[in-house]
């Protein structure tokens, strides 16, 4: 074989290109596109990126680093999906199942690996270790917004949808000692009143869930809440 530095050298990198490499499964010397090299390290997560894990969307039998349906089915559109299953192992038998459980309370994106085009974000409210399936998880999820779908033996990466601290502002128009807020932040935000004289306002804030809060004061009052 000839010296590397006898090689012409290409500037012009392509996803046809080829490389020289040896098989794994013996001693000869085979040539890789480019793009068979790309596609492995997306969909066995070679290349780590911190919070997303792949996963191939898989319309038959389940398998390690795979997601499907519960039953298992075809693929559906984003907007129809309201849960799915994930496996607890990734393509190198690692279990990473508690890591994933962090994804619970918090937003999402999923997007297919070879179109970024096609992806969705969604909330996800749980998950938890599937009831009958021991290697494997039940994601339940609320879509958010989606322009995309799951197609079999696609890959999607999966990973937390990083945005600015979420804010919630309420105006109270008419004079009230009790104003009902749906801020729908999915946490328990810090409130502040500012009463429509300008003055800060002081008041009992009641948690009714992630979503609602209630304001109650002493006597009527106007102005606005800020949450966040």
């Amino acid at each position: 074989m000839a010296r590397i530095s006898t090689y012409q050298r290409d500037t012009v990198v392509t996803k046809n290109d080829k490389v020289i490499g040896t098989d794994s499964s013996g001693s000869i010397t085979k040539n890789f596109k480019l793009e068979d090299i790309a596609g492995f390290l997306r969909s066995t997560n070679a290349v780590g990126i911190a919070t997303q894990f792949n996963f191939k969307f898989v319309d038959s039998s389940r398998d390690v680093q795979t997601i499907s349906f519960d039953p298992i089915a075809p693929g559906d559109t984003f907007d129809n999906v309201t849960s799915f299953v994930l496996s607890k192992f990734d393509a190198n038998s690692n279990n990473v199942s508690e890591y994933l459980k962090t994804y619970a309370s918090k937003q999402i994106v999923i997007v297919r690996l070879d179109d970024y085009s096609n992806f969705g974000l969604f909330d996800v409210a749980s998950v938890v270790d599937h009831p009958t399936l021991s290697d494997y998880l039940t994601v339940t999820v609320t879509n958010r917004t989606n322009q995309g779908s799951f197609i079999a033996d696609k890959h999607y990466g999966l990973a937390i949808f990083a945005e600015g601290d979420k804010h919630h502002s309420h105006t109270q128009g008419s004079a009230s000692a009790t104003w009902e807020v749906a801020h729908n932040l999915n946490k328990f935000p810090s409130v502040t009143v500012v009463l429509s004289t300008g003055q800060k306002g002081y008041a009992d804030v009641t948690y009714t869930d992630s979503n609602n809060l209630t304001i109650t004061f002493t006597g009527a009052e106007t102005g606005k809440a800020y949450m966040n």
